[in-house]
């Protein structure tokens, strides 16, 4: 049996960990590599605090055979600030696939796990990722996985038409000098939501924080009289994480020209070629005060705009029963659906237990 060595990746694995992602592609109609380019670990700062990444070495050729990812970050659950983990970033080569080095990655992630860091962690799996979601089965190797219900992720079209109103907000894109009222609003009106960034000062318009690379120009705020009722911006990542599509579903590809008319009447995103770039911002920080559609669509009318320029359509996410979803429906889009996971271990299950039924929350760019 091929021998794997399990070790906590350094920099000098950068090129090799880059490498993997860029093989790695997620299965589906379109097949898509998340990379994490120039420098894997950079990309890291987006997703938590503290990241660290599991690689699996095969002692015989020398190759990573695998990776996965553990973050650590502050959110808020049931309200109050609470350091939580993502486990993410799975990728495993074909050859290695099986039972007996999933359970040794799983008891690696345990022993970080001990760190006392995180309590609850969180995942996703694409609904179509078959692989994956054989995790979320009870073995006696793995924590619990506890679905939350379904995430929608969302590729909106922005040549589409913006619903009239303003819901009598007057919106403005920020300055450097919004940054601590944007920070305060964003704690204040996030905790309303399950598992929502606590963020710090640190975290905006700078380079290391959870919102590394999110300018200025990039938010924008509605305010309604004096006071900031809602937040939202769009987050282009693609000087450190970037997807290229490298294939397509036989029957997609095939009917990709045919489709690719239709897009162009229609207004819907285009289908590109394999080996493109996806030329795409994330909705980031959407934040609205009474969770009011009104502001939320006056916000998203004017990100469009300024955005259609310069982005070929905007990624979102949300969970569900997220109150913010049926403003995002209202224009043209694709849907990717995965289901969302609270998982833990044993330490883990009371917490779980006391979750409070607030509509949980992802930031979709930390992903």
């Amino acid at each position: 049996m091929t021998r794997i060595a399990l070790e906590l990746a350094r920099e000098k694995d950068n090129r090799e960990l880059l490498a993997l992602m860029a093989d790695m592609a997620m299965p589906g109609a379109v097949r898509v590599a998340y990379r994490r380019e120039p420098d894997f670990f950079r990309a890291l700062r987006v997703e938590g605090r503290q990241s660290q990444t599991i690689v699996g070495r095969d002692t015989g050729t020398g190759e990573i055979a695998g990776m996965g990812t553990r973050s650590v970050k502050p959110v808020y659950v049931n309200g109050q600030q609470q350091n939580i983990g993502y486990l993410g970033g799975l990728r495993v080569r074909e050859p290695y696939r099986g039972t007996i080095h999933l359970a040794r990655g799983y008891q690696m992630f345990r022993r970080l796990h001990a760190d006392g860091r995180a309590v609850l962690y969180l995942s996703t799996m694409l609904n179509g990722n078959r692989a994956a979601r054989k995790l979320t089965k009870s073995r006696a190797c793995l924590p619990a996985y506890h679905d939350i219900g379904q995430f929608r992720t969302m590729a909106i079209s922005l040549n589409c038409r913006i619903p009239a109103g303003r819901g009598g907000a007057e919106i403005r894109p920020a300055t450097s000098d919004d940054a601590q009222i944007i920070i305060a609003f964003l704690n204040e009106q996030g905790r309303r939501r399950q598992f929502f960034p606590a963020y710090s000062s640190n975290d905006l318009f700078g380079d290391e924080g959870l919102l590394s690379g999110l300018r200025p120009e990039d938010v924008l705020l509605a305010f309604r009289g004096q006071r900031l009722d809602g937040v939202a911006a769009a987050w282009d990542q693609k000087s450190f994480r970037r997807s290229v599509v490298t294939g397509y579903a036989r029957w997609t590809g095939a009917t990709r020209p045919l489709y690719n008319v239709w897009a162009r009447l229609t207004g819907l995103p285009l289908l590109p070629p394999p080996r493109s770039v996806l030329n795409y911002a994330y909705l980031a920080i959407p934040c609205v005060r009474d969770d009011s559609e009104e502001v939320f669509l006056a916000l998203l009318g004017e990100l469009f705009v300024r955005n259609k320029s310069g982005h070929s359509f905007m990624m979102a996410g949300m969970h569900e029963s997220d109150p913010l979803l049926p403003a995002l429906d209202r224009f043209r889009h694709f849907d990717y659906l995965s289901r969302m996971y609270v998982v833990c271990w044993e330490d883990g299950e009371d917490l779980f237990a006391s979750l409070d039924g607030r509509i949980p929350y992802l930031e979709l760019g930390s992903l």
